[in-house]
């Protein structure tokens, strides 16, 4: 099937991927697919973390049903304070929650409309074939994102690869962008833990050199923020040693994950870093004691 990236003399029975995505979201491959890639790679658990939406839990579920890998149920809100994109990735929720569905309903509707906004600024342009919504929404199989935008595009000759469709195109501040609806951190943060799940600040590397990291990640806390992401792709070592003495600071739980989106090759793949189930054990352990 898929090789892992990995070296593969490491055996995987002991590690995991607390950050991945599937078709229920922007992700290229299905909840099925993801598990058994995972399975290949003997992970020991995954976290089914789709952007906004739940739609992929189930499938994974039932698909690792009896077999040795443990699926946990979880999300990642996209989150904008002061024009600044955050993410938190909310672990081991109850994916039927009312509250839940009802919040991710309205996000998808806000998607949809956005996309829609997008289209006619990317036909008004007259830079290639018009693209239409029923395209796009074939396409996502799930909650419209900018990459099934772009793939349209780059399929009709807009641009050659799909970073020059973005940085052309759609990047924020550029001629298709249309701003969406999204949550604060502190409103993804405090509903997360209403509804009894973990949150967690995702790839704390992305976020703006602009925000004191230390204070921010000090005022998340207040509002329930519980674990950090220490361990993620791009992070560099010395930002990794960084994020795991702010999480000893505030006392949070480390987490991480590669934010697979699907395809060898494009970007970091399932159980490419090795993340020891350890790490899964002690969030386990907060769990019980919330």
């Amino acid at each position: 099937m898929l090789k892992n990236n990995s070296d593969s003399s490491n055996k995987k029975q002991s590690f995991i991927d607390l950050h991945l995505h599937t078709t229920a979201s922007d992700g290229t491959f299905s909840p099925y697919q993801v598990v058994r890639v995972a399975l290949e790679l003997k992970l020991k658990a995954i976290a089914i973390t789709d952007h906004d939406t739940v739609g992929g839990i189930k499938e994974a579920l039932e698909e690792a049903e009896n077999e040795p890998i443990e699926v946990i149920p979880g999300i990642e809100f996209s989150t904008e304070i002061n024009s600044s994109s955050i993410h938190v990735v909310g672990l081991f929720l109850d994916f039927q929650n009312k509250e839940l569905l009802e919040l991710t309903h309205e996000i998808q509707n806000a998607r949809e409309i956005r996309a829609k906004k997008i289209i006619e600024k990317v036909n008004s342009l007259k830079a290639g074939p018009e693209i239409t919504f029923q395209e796009v929404l074939e396409l996502s199989d799930g909650l419209i994102g900018r990459p099934h935008i772009g793939e349209i595009m780059l399929r009709n000759g807009y641009a050659k690869t799909m970073n020059e469709v973005f940085e052309k195109f759609l990047k924020r501040g550029g001629p298709c962008y249309v701003s969406r609806f999204k949550l604060t951190p502190k409103e993804a943060i405090e509903f997360l833990k209403k509804i009894g799940a973990i949150p967690i600040l995702a790839h704390p590397g992305y976020i703006s050199t602009e925000i004191d990291l230390d204070s921010f990640i000090a005022e998340q806390k207040r509002y329930g923020l519980m674990g950090l992401e220490v361990y993620y792709p791009s992070h560099t070592k010395e930002q990794v040693k960084l994020y795991k003495e702010l999480a000893k600071k505030h006392d949070l739980l480390e987490s991480g994950g590669t934010d697979c989106h699907g395809k060898l090759n494009e970007g970091p793949f399932i159980g490419k870093l090795n993340i020891p189930y350890s790490l899964l054990i002690k969030i386990k352990e907060r769990l019980i004691k919330k």
